[in-house]
Order: structure tokens, then C-alpha cells, then sequence
């Protein structure tokens, strides 16, 4: 991981090299995440997925810049964004706190915002936002546990949602969301709402 990361680094304007520590401890993580869903995937195939830049990447740069974050190394900071983001095409905020299980599908368009506290078990597809209703202000979301984001869906402002929800697809939810709820967008509406 040593190398592949120094090989990311190459494409930044005058890269900082990362400590080895730091990309061992995101593997490690990233590992665990995988793991979470897919208990059976071996750490070797975890690896390998995230040096192809599928899924696991945006994990790991996540994981990476989270650490770097918690230890105040903010001169190397801004490259692990702009890797995730090149890369990934994905602007997730090294301020939230998500907890093990974090997997990206096909992370293209995702935007996780600032100071977000989430759980255990969360999935996110393509275009999906944790947004705030103001730019720089409140404290972000709340998400428990086992939450799934289903393609460009988008809580906004500070919400809390429970345990085990799915948010199906193109949902703009500005309400708290209760566990074990599904929440699907309405399509009929928004053929309407098209016509006129």
C-alpha cells in the first residue's frame, strides 16, 4: 500500500509524503469496513480492490485523511482530499466521525458534508448528499446504525436518522427519519411536476 499510495501522490503538485503508519492504520480500517459487509473477503482482495480504484478506494482515502485529521497534520492534508475527489469523485469531509462498516458504491457525485456523526454499517451510492441547510453553520447529522443511501438521495440540515433506514432513491428528506423506516421518493410527483 506504501507504493500505490506514493503512486497517487504523483499526480499532486508537490506532494508531502504521508507517514507509513498512517496508510497501515486507513488499510487496517478500511479492512474492517469491508469486513463488516462482507465477512468472508480476505484483507489481500481488499487491498487489491482499493490499487484497482474500485469501491474500497473512497474508503480508504476517507479512512487516511480521518487519521490525519485526528492528528492535526494539516500540511498533508488538502492532497488526500484532492485525491479522493480526482480520483473518487467524491468530497467527503475528514471532519465527520463514522464509525466502522463506511462503504461507497460507486461513489461518482457523493458529498458527504461537514461534522456529521455516523454509525455503524453505513452504505452510499452515487450522487447521495448529507447536506447542512446553511453553508458553514450547524452541527450536522445524526445516522445510526445500518443506514443505507440509495443513487442521489439527500438528507438535509440536522436530521437524526434511526437505525436500519433506507433512504431509497432521489429522496430529499429535511425531517427526522425513524429506525427501520424506508423512505422512497414520490414518482408520480415528480413525472408531474416535469410536465409543467
Amino acid at each position: 500500500m506504501l507504493q500505490f499510495v506514493d503512486f497517487l501522490l504523483q499526480s499532486i503538485y508537490s506532494p508531502k509524503a504521508i507517514t507509513p503508519s498512517y496508510i497501515e492504520e486507513a488499510c487496517k480500517k478500511t479492512v474492517a469496513d469491508n469486513q463488516y459487509h462482507y465477512a468472508d473477503l480476505h484483507p489481500v482482495k481488499i487491498a487489491h480492490r482499493i490499487q484497482t480504484n474500485q469501491n474500497e478506494l473512497a474508503v480508504f482515502l476517507f479512512r487516511l485523511g480521518r487519521l490525519l485529521h485526528e492528528r492535526a497534520e494539516d500540511s498533508i492534508l488538502p492532497q488526500v482530499h484532492s485525491l479522493l475527489k480526482r480520483f473518487c469523485g467524491c468530497e467527503i469531509y475528514f471532519n465527520n466521525k463514522i464509525d466502522v462498516g463506511f462503504y461507497v458504491v460507486h461513489g461518482e457525485g457523493t458529498v458527504l458534508g461537514s461534522r456529521n456523526r455516523i454509525g455503524k454499517g453505513f452504505k452510499t451510492h452515487q450522487g447521495c448528499t448529507i447536506g447542512h441547510k446553511q453553508n458553514g453553520g450547524g452541527a450536522g447529522s445524526t445516522i445510526g446504525n445500518d443506514v443505507v443511501m440509495y443513487a442521489n438521495s439527500s438528507p438535509i440540515g440536522e436530521l437524526h436518522v434511526g437505525d436500519r433506514v433506507v433512504i431509497g432513491a432521489h429522496v430529499l428528506a429535511t425531517e427526522d427519519l425513524g429506525e427501520d423506516s424506508i423512505v422512497l421518493a414520490d414518482v408520480k410527483t415528480r413525472i408531474k411536476e416535469r410536465k409543467y
